[in-house]
């Protein structure tokens, strides 16, 4: 225990120099009143032993050392002493006694000499407690050090304990000599990773998958836990395996709102993996295809992909639901419907197969001319595909029960996964089931992204993501949870997972919070598929070729009754909606219908249809005229590109203050990581600069320009958030304009 600190002071609120100074001054005040009253010198005796007792006495009473009871003892005896000599002194003449020269001399060195001498107990004691504070922080560094060096024996001797014994067991089941090098606990305490080497006798990761659900059970793993076979990308011969102790995926993991616009070219974040990591995928290049039975959280799903989405500026959501009234898409559009949001959160919703028809034949000639459209632009750049960007945004065709389309739509959706990657158009398909009745095994093949919520039939998780593998490789007993289920992303092995959940009021806030984020689609585009050659079935069963016009610029005008039709007028409105798509052929008047007048019955508007399927019916087949020139400006080949830039680009200054052309903004991107050198350049800064310099291209967009030049070495990024220096393939970017 830490000896009391003494106190060297003469009264609180003071040290030992300004207490023995102020104990000085009040013995020469008093001893001055003294003289002056003509007192007896025997009195300042008697007061500096009285004086000096009660220091005695109430430093012993706090356990202060000798040294302390002698130096309090000889300072109040020596202020006594010389108060009774300066009242001896004292005579009739001034300046006699207390006030003599003498007397003020003596009483100023027993000062010094005690406030010298407190000073040297006070330091000499300071150093003492130091020094014993000292040896207290090493004994508890000391312990604290033990404590963990016993932890970490603890901990060791649990790995080696752990690792042993799953070693035997792989050893035993497999008849494999593999090694488990070391294990790794999850952070929360909710399982461990076997870090685990294959041996060089051609033993492969699908030796030891197929033992998941026998290594569960041969090691007594918890329930609702589950032993997982993954690949961790580092070398052929090792392998994880991932063992939960705690079921983390029967808990809810709610999706955390909206902060800040994304990018498409990031990975969206479709919930949690059984370690708590985040299991994402890649929807900037891939298609999705995403199963799960009724009440297994597929809808929820598929909202949370939808919301990943809408976040992102440089991409667009169409979707297409023909159950219910669009029941899925309707939250997301509802805020922008009642005037809450300046923006619907999906940029077109089909709800019937008409216009689901009608959108996919869109997105098919978005795909067929995009890239000749902005040839020009990927030519300057060196793109062999479309870069996305707010100017230019993907297309993402999220559907809905895949198994209620027709089958020309469902056909049209096959093409659009086969071909629209270079372009930009990308789909994710939802079914009830995996097998070929709901989606055909073409649409399986051309999506590298696979989400199979919870499941009954093992056989449609083998279908969904390997016709190959052998049954019982999955335990669908741990998908008991619901919104669990299985997940691939990029061709990898399924893993367990459990999707974020997203509540209805969650939508509603989010419609909100992106409208200001959501980017409109290009104008080359829209020109493209606003006016499309469509071959359609009359009445009497001939196909016939029709011109539909202003498809995408009138959408919401033909959905928006039929999506909320209680608000809309009902029925009857719906129909006139239906009723009321402009049909053209060639050298005939455009079919319409007449708005409904109020009051008019529902017999009456059936009565106005089978007219209109009359006139249709007289209409003579014409060849498909194909795409015309007509729609766009024209674009010379020998054509000054700053301007086709101001076409392209909106907002992007032509000229600078002096009046000399500006670059295109990635080429000043490039131009800006040329001048930085070896010292590098991050996104950050080059979007301030562009910023500085008048251009409005966003962040995510020359986020996404630099990570896609880093990937064909027109640059170089050593490590992850490290700056961007000039890559192998780089030329001066600044020559091309100076040709």
């Amino acid at each position: 225990m830490a000896t009391r600190r003494v106190d060297w002071s003469f009264g609180p609120g003071h040290g030992p120099v300004s207490g023995v100074v102020n104990a000085a001054g009040s013995a020469l005040g008093l001893t001055m009143i003294a003289d002056l009253a003509h007192i007896n010198p025997v009195w300042g005796a008697t007061a500096g032993s009285v004086a000096a007792a009660g220091a005695v006495i109430t430093s012993a009473a706090s356990s202060a050392p000798g040294r302390a009871l002698a130096y309090r003892a000889l300072c109040w005896l020596g202020a006594g002493a010389w108060s009774t000599v300066a009242l001896a002194t004292a005579t009739a003449e001034p300046f006699s006694g207390p006030w003599s020269t003498g007397n003020l001399v003596a009483l100023a060195v027993g000062t010094i000499g005690a406030a010298f001498t407190g000073r040297a107990f006070q330091s000499a004691e300071q150093r003492k407690e130091d020094a014993r504070q000292a040896q207290v922080d090493a004994q508890l560094a000391y312990f604290a050090a033990e404590q963990d060096r016993l932890d970490a024996q603890m901990a060791g001797q649990d790995r080696d304990r752990i690792a042993a014994a799953w070693q035997a067991e792989i050893r035993k089941q497999s008849r494999r000599d593999v090694k488990v090098e070391g294990v790794e606990f999850w952070d929360p305490n909710t399982g461990f990773t076997l870090d685990v080497t294959l041996p060089a006798d051609g033993t492969t990761i699908e030796d030891i998958k197929p033992l998941e659900k026998s290594l569960a059970h041969a090691m007594d793993v918890p329930l609702g836990c589950a032993v997982e076979v993954i690949n961790p990308g580092v070398s052929r011969r090792v392998i994880h395996i991932r063992v939960g102790t705690v079921d983390a995926l029967s808990e809810d993991h709610h999706l955390p709102p909206a902060t800040e616009p994304d990018t498409i070219e990031n990975p969206i974040s479709l919930g949690i993996r059984s370690d708590r990591s985040e299991a994402t995928a890649n929807l900037r290049y891939n298609c999705m295809v995403l199963i799960g039975q009724t009440d297994s959280g597929k809808s929820n799903e598929l909202n949370v992909v939808t919301d990943r989405i809408v976040r992102c500026t440089d991409a667009l959501g169409w979707a297409i639901d023909l159950t219910g009234q669009a029941r899925y898409p309707r939250p997301w559009v509802r805020a922008w419907h009642e005037g809450r949001a300046d923006a619907p959160a999906l940029d077109w919703v089909a709800p019937t197969a008409g216009e689901a028809r009608l959108m996919t034949l869109a997105a098919m000639e978005i795909i067929a001319y995009r890239t000749a459209d902005y040839e020009q632009l990927m030519f300057e750049n060196g793109w062999d595909k479309i870069m996305v960007s707010p100017e230019i945004p993907e297309v993402v065709i999220l559907v809905d029960e895949f198994g209620s389309l027709p089958d020309d739509v469902k056909e049209n959706l096959r093409q659009i996964s086969d071909t629209g990657r270079g372009a930009g158009v990308r789909v994710v398909s939802c079914a009830l089931e995996a097998n070929s009745t709901y989606i055909p095994r073409a649409m399986i093949n051309q999506s590298r992204e696979r989400v199979g919520m919870r499941v009954q039939d093992e056989a449609q998780l083998q279908y969904l993501f390997d016709t190959t593998w052998k049954s019982g490789r999955i335990d669908t007993s741990t998908l008991n949870v619901k919104g669990s289920g299985m997940w691939s992303t990029d061709a990898s092995l399924p893993e367990k997972f459990k999707g974020w959940r997203i509540e209805p009021s969650l939508i509603d806030a989010e419609s909100v919070t992106v409208a200001p984020w959501r980017p409109v689609l290009d104008d080359v585009s829209v020109s493209r598929c606003d006016a499309l050659v469509a071959e359609v079935k009359n009445s009497d069963g001939y196909k016939v070729k029709q011109k539909f016009t202003r498809v995408y610029t009138d959408r919401w005008e033909r959905t928006l009754p039929l999506i909320f039709p209680a608000k809309r007028g009902g029925a009857s409105r719906a129909a006139t909606a239906q009723a009321g798509q402009a049909v053209e052929a060639a050298g005939s008047p455009v079919a319409t219908v007449e708005p409904v007048a109020p009051g008019k019955s529902l017999d009456d508007v059936l009565g106005d249809l089978a007219a209109a399927r009359e006139r249709l019916r007289n209409i003579e087949p014409v060849p498909d005229p194909g795409p015309s020139e007509a729609d766009l400006p024209p674009l010379p080949a020998d054509a000054d590109f700053s301007v086709v830039e101001s076409w392209l680009s909106p907002g992007v200054p032509s000229t600078d203050e002096a009046g000399k052309p500006k670059p295109h903004p990635r080429r000043r991107v490039r131009q800006i990581v040329w001048d930085a050198g070896d010292a590098g350049v991050g996104p950050t800064a080059v979007h301030k600069q562009l910023e500085a310099e008048g251009y409005t291209t966003t962040y995510p967009t020359v986020n996404g320009w630099m990570k896609d030049d880093a990937a064909a070495g027109i640059m170089h990024q050593g490590r992850a958030r490290d700056p961007y220096t000039r890559g192998p393939q780089m030329v001066d970017p600044h020559e091309q304009d100076q040709r």
